[in-house]
């Protein structure tokens, strides 16, 4: 682990979020733990393509990348000819704006998915602590929150191991 104190500290994070039991939260804090963070990923998500939209129709213009081939074609003669230019390359203040329907079906298709997954895993935690119950655990949210740091210390070597094996050819000093 390349920070063992960040690590631990994730690790506990997530095993005392784990003990907190969900069954006994109050209705609307379960829709908001549902409904919020899908609402706000599918905003993120709308931002971040338009940035990336403006970025690369910035670059392009600038001739510092090239998107597609160049549009310099031949022509059926087989001279050097000149194509029209790609639809991305406009005059300054004509470029094309990705339209609001096609922004606000992805923040839709976006935050349904991750709002999805949090009441999946609502449905799932509530399973799995039924499941330690009739397996004998005593405590049911201590295993599950042992298992969770465990997992997030797990993960966390895990990846750290993976970028260090890029690396494997430097020298580190």
């Amino acid at each position: 682990m390349k920070n063992p104190l960040l690590s631990l500290a994730l690790a506990a994070v997530s095993a005392a979020g784990t003990l907190s039991r969900p069954a006994d939260w109050s209705p609307s804090l379960r829709r908001l733990y549902i409904l919020a963070p899908g609402a706000a990923i599918g905003a993120i998500s709308v931002v971040a393509v338009q940035k990336g939209t403006r970025k690369g129709r910035e670059l392009a213009a600038a001739s510092t990348v090239d998107l597609v081939t160049p549009f310099t074609a031949a022509g059926e003669d087989g001279a050097a000819g000149e194509a029209t230019a790609p639809s991305y390359l406009r005059a300054a203040g004509s470029a094309p704006r990705t339209p609001a329907i096609a922004l606000a079906g992805m923040a839709a298709l976006v935050g349904v998915t991750v709002s999805g997954v949090l009441a999946l895993t609502l449905a799932l935690d509530e399973q799995v602590e039924k499941w330690l119950v009739r397996r004998g655990a005593a405590r049911p949210r201590w295993v599950m929150a042992a298992a969770a740091a465990a997992s997030s210390l797990l993960l966390d070597y895990a990846l750290d191991g993976a970028t260090d094996s890029g690396d494997s050819g430097k020298s580190k000093g």
